[in-house]
């Protein structure tokens, strides 16, 4: 009697092994959706190993596709978009370092009054803006924050990764003057510290999708090089930089 039981409880056990294993293999596991973000790649040794699969390009029409297809572009397109894009339609001039606003209805009509009494008075009484007026201005040397200007401006709700984007090319042309150092305009921001921070930023871009991909081998490949390399001759000059610049 005992072994007929014996044998029912096996008999019993498999059958539930067996249940088990095809509601695992055909139902989702509750981080079904989770998972599907990671893919295996390797298998060493019976441990497999799972990496984040590639990210999707951005779609043609987005926004995020058009700045990308200009930050990739020719340096005078992704001049264009920092100085005119950005800067410009968050209120800031080109330099980095004005701020401006339009006027309104009666600053114009003060602007027209004053540009009669100029005429009139032979340049005596001086002229006003007519459509902008500058309201803050920053010292020489100094420039205005990228989160200043990316709050102020149409593309504060982007994606995190084009923003990345964004504010690496904003460093780039506006802090290190595409890299090119002049002393009086922005020796400031040529610091170990400030080309750690923008090294970091330029690794932290994954490789995909490919039009971030594409920035991030300028930005580590290309432009941190021009970096480091004007900070160095700024710091180790020629003996002809010297004699022009009279420091010899």
């Amino acid at each position: 009697m005992k072994k007929l039981l014996l044998i029912a409880a096996l008999f019993i056990h498999q059958i539930a092994f067996a249940e088990d294993l095809n509601d695992i293999n055909a139902a989702p596991t509750e981080n079904a959706e989770e998972n599907e973000r990671y893919y295996a790649y390797e298998d060493t040794e019976g441990i497999t190993v799972y990496a984040e699969p590639p990210l999707p390009e951005f779609p043609p029409e987005s926004t995020e596709a058009n700045i990308l297809f200009k930050l990739n572009g020719f340096q005078k397109e992704r001049e264009q978009f920092i100085e005119e894009e950005l800067l410009k339609k968050a209120g800031f001039r080109g330099t980095a370092n004005i701020k401006f606003r339009e006027t309104n209805d009666s600053e114009k009509a003060s602007s027209v009054l004053h540009g009669i009494m100029h005429i009139f008075s032979l340049g005596r009484v001086p002229a006003k803006p007519f459509s902008e007026i500058e309201y803050a201005r920053l010292p020489q040397g100094e420039f205005y924050k990228f989160e200043s200007v990316i709050y102020a401006s149409q593309f504060r709700d982007i994606s995190p990764l084009v923003r990345r984007v964004i504010e690496l090319e904003y460093i780039l042309q506006v802090e290190f003057g595409s890299g090119i150092l002049i002393p009086r305009h922005n020796l400031n921001y040529y610091t170990e510290e400030n080309i750690a921070k923008f090294t970091g930023l330029a690794m932290s871009l994954p490789d995909s999708p490919p039009g971030i991909n594409q920035a991030k081998e300028r930005y580590v490949n290309v432009e941190l090089p021009k970096i480091k390399a004007a900070l160095e001759r700024f710091n180790n000059p020629s003996e002809n930089v010297l004699w022009a610049t009279g420091r010899i």
